[in-house]
């Protein structure tokens, strides 16, 4: 799409980086999060620039993309076990053919 939320036209990023909001719209309206980053409009602002300092790498994004696709946690094995412990449900895939048949 495009290399970064601001460059694109219909992204809420151009109004939740503003100090003041004289650019309200009827359009948009800030999300729960967004006010969530502080009371004050432009130490939020501040904040809400702060998330797209860095690029996310293209492996990174793809193993996200994976695990949001296929209902599954991204984390290590250690938090993998805990969400299930937490959640009574399973965050990572099975593995994949039949089981091997036991010899007797």
């Amino acid at each position: 799409m495009v290399s970064h939320p601001a460059h694109y036209k219909w992204s809420s990023h151009r109004f939740n980086t503003q100090a003041s909001l004289d650019l309200q719209s009827e359009l948009w309206q800030p999300h729960e999060l967004y006010l969530k980053l502080s009371r004050q409009q432009e130490t939020r602002a501040k904040r809400y620039q702060a998330l797209f300092k860095y690029h996310i790498p293209e492996e990174e994004l793809g193993r996200i993309r994976s695990a949001t696709h296929s209902d599954m946690a991204l984390g290590n094995d250690r938090f993998k076990e805990e969400i299930e412990k937490l959640t009574g449900r399973r965050v990572t895939p099975r593995t994949r053919g039949r089981k091997p048949s036991q010899m007797n």
